[in-house]
């Protein structure tokens, strides 16, 4: 049986390879999403069917470039705590690099529902809003 660490684990080592079909493999079919901030991808998205979309909208608008880095991760009971950068260039040369958390609830080995959360929500909005 794997561990909540191991699905985040699992959910990581995708999203770093590109391998989409093995980051969505970690979720709940229902999985809930909660994107912050007042920006075109804020929202609380629900179901793999809609995050696909919304998840390839930070590819769009950077060109491919956006990625997230995991700096540390820890667990308490049904929670992935993730301490991650996330960076992307928008094409008029504009970059986002900035220190966020992400909340990871884990229910019967699947991710059923995230929190997304950044040091600086005002620097993100403009960031997101201002890309095409």
């Amino acid at each position: 049986m794997s561990t909540n660490l191991d699905i985040f684990n699992q959910y990581n080592n995708s999203l770093i390879a590109g391998d989409f079909d093995g980051v969505f493999a970690t979720m709940a079919d229902d999985i809930i999403w909660h994107q912050p901030g007042h920006h075109v991808l804020s929202g609380t998205i629900v179901g793999k069917k809609d995050l696909s979309p919304h998840l390839g909208g930070f590819a769009a608008k950077t060109n491919g470039s956006f990625k997230v880095i995991t700096n540390w991760v820890s667990e308490n009971q049904d929670l992935v705590a993730a301490n991650v950068t996330f960076v992307g260039t928008r094409a008029d040369g504009k970059e986002l690099d900035m220190n966020g958390i992400d909340l990871f609830r884990i229910e019967d080995g699947k991710i059923k529902e995230v929190w997304l959360f950044s040091s600086f929500q005002d620097i993100e909005d403009e960031f997101w809003n201002g890309a095409s």
